[in-house]
């Protein structure tokens, strides 16, 4: 299977709104012009008289807010719903209608069941057309090609550009409590690469993979036996930014999970911070881009920091021990 990237993730909230806030004021986010599944009237404005009815603030009738931060109709669903504040799907692109086929012959090769989806399915993610999978871990994989492109991007805060277009988006940690399937999972049939991988104790750690010259588009967390989501990465283009937006955060009162600090795998220069749904986000800068898969090796780690980030560990912990405390 030949994965391009990580194209969309959606996610539940009990607050939508809250989301809308956070996205735009904090990460810097923009929202939709025209959420999926909307029309977006004549090419070039050819209807004077036309409006997209959600008017630009990127809210869908039934609650939903569709965040962008490029050239993508949108990046980041985030869903009305009481009970999974959580991952509900993952979008991964390929580069066509005939890949998207061989996908889903792959899946059905490894006697993994796979749905292809309505028009209908597709036009509410902005896409041509998808196939849909879960992986070991319970999580919705959908398979799509040709997104909805929407050039007008302008963050709503000064000076941030994120990191995204052919790379998609930053990336998801998910703790994983069958690591080795869901692993071989994402290696063995979705034909992502392990770039490195960092061990803890009694068995735990972090596997960090990756489907295009980015260090890692998706990492899965060993640490108990939980599943469910750790953290979302936004990469933006500069340390400057990342510092900002860290002012931005402790002036809104936003609690700050780890300290400015730097990763000792992919080099990114990020901080963490809590989301409205409690899980953490990553805003970081300078992640390592592979570009020769041939001339790279992976590492094992034993310690995830060259400086800072101070509290991650705890991080780690915590947002387990929350999952763990859900599911009893």
């Amino acid at each position: 299977m030949e994965i391009k990237s990580l194209g969309y993730i959606g996610i539940g909230s009990k607050d939508p709104l809250a989301w809308l806030k956070f996205g735009t004021e904090i990460l810097g986010m923009m929202p939709s012009r025209a959420v999926p599944g909307e029309s977006w009237g004549m090419p070039g404005g050819m209807d004077p008289d036309f409006k997209i009815e959600s008017g630009g603030k990127g809210i869908a009738k039934d609650g939903s807010v569709y965040l962008k931060m490029d050239d993508h109709q949108w990046r980041l669903g985030i869903h009305p719903n009481q009970d999974n504040e959580g991952i509900l799907y993952m979008g991964f692109e390929v580069e066509s209608e005939t890949k998207l086929k061989e996908a889903m012959e792959d899946l059905k090769k490894h006697k993994i069941p796979v749905e292809l989806g309505t028009e209908e399915e597709a036009n509410l993610r902005g896409v041509t057309g998808l196939a849909k999978c879960k992986d070991p871990s319970g999580n919705l994989v959908e398979i799509f090609f040709e997104p909805t492109i929407d050039y007008n991007f302008t963050s709503p805060v000064p000076n941030q550009m994120f990191i995204a277009g052919r790379l998609g988006f930053g990336h998801v940690m998910m703790y994983a409590a069958n690591r080795i399937d869901t692993y071989d999972f994402y290696t063995k049939i979705f034909g992502f690469k392990l770039t490195d991988y960092i061990s803890y104790m009694e068995g735990n750690g972090a596997w960090f993979m990756r489907c295009n010259p980015r260090h890692h588009s998706v990492a899965l967390a060993r640490y108990g036996d939980v599943n469910g989501m750790h953290h979302l990465m936004f990469e933006v283009e500069s340390i400057d930014q990342v510092g900002i937006a860290y002012d931005r955060a402790v002036s809104s009162g936003i609690a700050i999970s780890a300290s400015i600090g730097r990763h000792i795998n992919d080099g990114a220069f990020s901080f963490y911070m809590k989301s409205p749904n409690g899980w953490d986000v990553e805003i970081g800068a300078e992640v390592i881009k592979i570009n020769d898969d041939n001339k790279w090796t992976p590492n094992q780690f034993v310690e995830g920091d060259t400086w800072g980030h101070h509290g991650i560990m705890e991080s780690v912990e915590e947002v387990s021990a929350e999952l763990e405390e859900k599911t009893q």
